[in-house]
């Protein structure tokens, strides 16, 4: 390592500026804001969003199952569902084979917020797209689709 601290300051933000995972994380987190801002008027925050469309997209699924999907801890997930619940978006019914295990279901409420919430979904995206033509914006969605099944940067 260097002792020019103006070297070392030249050499962590060429480091980070060449951080693919630095790019995706900031990209990620103005992506959270934008679909923050879009769903606030709606009641729902994006982890709320994301388990309301996961069980837009498959009724009946476990709180555990639900964690799995998001890599969320089983305590946010029940916090998560809670409030959707208290809010009308979800409700919990006995699973049919396990005494000890509910199922989570959308109501209507949730089912008559979906065609707003793929507007969202469509509208952040587009604006995320804004500056890429039409090939540039498939290869980026190809690319990370790829980057996304290919690692699984836990293993050793």
């Amino acid at each position: 390592m260097t002792d020019d601290p103006g070297q070392l300051a030249a050499s962590i933000r060429e480091t980070r500026q060449g951080s693919t995972g630095w790019l995706i994380q900031r990209l990620a987190g103005q992506l959270d804001r934008a679909m923050e801002r879009e769903l606030a008027p709606l009641g729902l925050t994006v982890q709320s969003f994301a388990i309301v469309m996961a069980l837009l997209e498959e009724e009946g699924l476990t709180q555990t199952q639900i964690g799995g999907r998001f890599k969320a801890p089983p305590y946010a997930i029940t916090r998560a569902i809670d409030a959707l619940e208290s809010d009308g978006f979800l409700e919990r019914r006995p699973h049919p084979t396990s005494r000890r295990t509910n199922t989570v279901h959308a109501t209507d409420k949730a089912r008559q917020l979906a065609p707003a919430l793929m507007d969202i979904v469509a509208k952040v995206n587009a604006r995320l797209r804004a500056e890429l033509g039409d090939c540039d914006a498939g290869n980026v969605h190809e690319l990370l689709r790829r980057m996304l099944e290919s690692n699984d940067l836990l293993k050793c």
